[in-house]
């Protein structure tokens, strides 16, 4: 009687660990499958949001990515303290703006933006028509609020017969995506300029949209 029991609890000894070792593998293994599904999980929800904002799963992801952009710009009116003027009626000019973007993380960025102008200021009282050129410096910071982008520029202009300025351009983007890494964009820019020259000083409001190509 007494060896039958010593030889039952050596059985069960000799199988308990054999039988814990298999529980420890299995409790990982099932560990290691909820781990995978949840970080799949977490890149779709990720990729979705990025296409609801306009953007695209890169650049929802952490980590600072190089990116940029091109588009035309059309200002519709021109605002200064000595009158105001309004595209096809005064004016007509047009731009042309690439920029580099560095986003970096997935809500705030910083544009490196330059835009070429063109202007034909047609006849007015007996006053010539008259044609320029010139080009805007305007980095700035950018915040994605979901919905909607935002965002503020510093700016110079720069050219033949411009004055000592400066000035501020509040904007406003919105993004429609066409593949995962590229997107359209729409964007309304809202430049305040302070000019200067010797003897004389003025402002200036000339809101504009932006329209192009994101990547």
């Amino acid at each position: 009687g007494t060896v039958g029991l010593g030889g039952l609890c050596a059985a069960l000894a000799a199988f308990a660990p054999g039988s814990a070792k298999a529980d420890v593998d299995e409790a990982l293994a099932l560990g290691h499958h909820h781990k995978d599904k949840h970080k799949k999980k977490e890149e779709e929800r990720a990729k979705r949001e990025a296409a609801a904002t306009g953007g695209s799963g890169a650049a929802a992801m952490m980590g600072p990515r190089v990116g940029g952009h091109v588009a035309a710009v059309i200002p519709f009116l021109s605002v200064t303290d000595e009158d105001t003027t309004v595209i096809f009626g005064d004016f007509f000019t047009v731009g042309l703006a690439p920029g580099i973007t560095l986003h970096l993380n997935e809500r705030w960025a910083l544009d490196f933006e330059f835009i070429a102008f063109s202007r034909w200021q047609f006849e007015d009282d007996g006053t010539p028509a008259s044609v320029s050129t010139s080009f805007v410096l305007d980095p700035g910071v950018i915040y994605d609020f979901g919905a909607f982008k935002g965002g503020l520029r510093l700016a110079m202009q720069v050219g033949e017969g411009v004055p000592f300025n400066g000035g501020i351009v509040p904007i406003i983007i919105k993004g429609f995506p066409i593949t995962e890494h590229l997107k359209w964009f729409v964007e309304l820019d809202l430049p305040f300029f302070v000019t200067g020259a010797p003897g004389d000083a003025g402002i200036s409001f000339s809101p504009q949209i932006q329209t192009g190509i994101a990547f």
